[in-house]
């Protein structure tokens, strides 16, 4: 039995949580849908119901191959092309049509029908705007008139309109209290989306300076420190190997004193894009500190790096700046060491920087990997 209940449940239900969000709630409207189907019936064996051309077996099965219908292109995924993806307004019209036939086929007790209505339209309550909710509640309002209009006309015996036409006021000022009701909810969650929409910014914006350098948008070094832990924990597990480069540009304070700190600035800047165009999505780079720059190359090991290495070097060596800051040149010294070979984070970002130093005690411009 556990089988069989598991197995219904995944033709029901989806991996995707919208889509089963959507069909719970489609599923509740059916259990109610269905209770009204067996009052119908009740409806039928009791006599309460003009007899026909058309069956109410006819119209059942019609209503419910319209609502299955309505199953299928949620279930399927088909209504996500759709702007309303749950079809409620799709649903709410079905159901109130259906409705509208049942008050129809009733000899008496039309005012026992009305009752459903209620529950269509509360299913709008979190899903419709104003408008759409006015249009379903103009749209039931006006069926019911012409359905009591409709028999007058054709046939008179099975209605008193006086009463019909009170009912249908009562009816009719009822729905109007709905719809300023759902009105109000509806502007209640407008409010809290825009609020929430507002927060989830709030919270990328927090998220984005946290871990990003404001000037160059290279890693801040606290989010380059967890990356590293990550990284030593998944080299260990998987016996992989990871590079860090310390990258330190030459003779920094010399192009703040000569040009002025814009200048400055700019090539930070210009450093940090040479970086990230010089290095895969899955490795790091960072802004240490100053005019120190650390990247960290993943699932790689120091011959592999070199390459990346004299990307960089050569990247900046090569940067013209004479737009902006004629005659200024700049370099970087380099230094790097693998993880593999010291088995600790912090001796290998010491060991980087070290051969960073000593890159610039061999000329600066230069990249020191032993």
């Amino acid at each position: 039995m556990q089988v069989d209940l598991t197995a219904l449940k995944k033709l029901v239900f989806t991996a995707d949580p919208q889509t089963s969000l959507r069909m719970s709630r489609h599923l509740a409207a059916l259990v109610a849908i269905m209770l009204l189907t067996l009052a119908s019936i009740y409806f039928s064996y009791r006599g309460m119901l003009k007899t026909g051309d058309i069956g109410l077996l006819d119209i059942n099965l019609m209503f419910w191959a319209g609502l299955l219908l309505i199953t299928f292109a949620i279930r399927s995924g088909i209504s996500r092309n759709f702007p309303d993806p749950s079809m409620t307004m799709t649903q709410m019209i079905w159901c109130s049509l259906y409705i509208l036939v049942l008050i129809y086929l009733l000899n008496e007790w039309r005012s026992i029908a009305l009752m459903p209505f209620f529950a269509i339209l509360s299913f709008g309550y979190f899903r419709l705007d104003f408008r759409e909710f006015l249009a379903v509640t103009v749209f039931i309002v006006i069926g019911y008139l012409v359905v009591i209009f409709y028999i007058e006309l054709n046939d008179a015996d099975r209605i008193e309109l006086d009463r019909e036409l009170i009912q249908l006021l009562g009816f009719a000022l009822t729905c109007m209290v709905m719809v300023y009701t759902g009105s109000a909810v509806s502007k209640l969650r407008v409010g809290f989306k825009e609020r929430n929409e507002q927060l989830a910014d709030a919270l990328k914006l927090n998220t984005r300076l946290a871990t990003t350098d404001d000037l160059t948008g290279l890693y801040t070094r606290r989010y380059l420190m967890n990356m590293l832990s990550n990284q030593k924990a998944l080299s260990e597990r998987e016996d992989t190997d990871f590079v860090i480069l310390f990258a330190d540009l030459d003779h920094f304070k010399h192009i703040n004193d000569s040009f002025g700190h814009y200048i400055g600035d700019t090539v930070l800047k210009n450093f940090a894009d040479i970086i990230r165009t010089s290095i895969r999505e899955i490795d790091y780079g960072s802004r240490f500190g100053g005019e120190e720059f650390v990247v960290l190359l993943v699932n790689t090991d120091i011959e592999q790096s070199k390459a990346v290495a004299e990307r960089i070097r050569s990247g900046i060596e090569n940067y013209n700046f004479n737009d902006i800051a004629p005659g200024l040149h700049v370099t970087v010294s380099i230094g790097m060491a693998n993880y593999k070979q010291y088995k600790s984070i912090q001796e290998t970002l010491m060991t980087a920087d070290n051969r960073m130093y000593k890159a610039k005690d061999q000329g600066r411009n230069k990249i020191v990997f032993e």
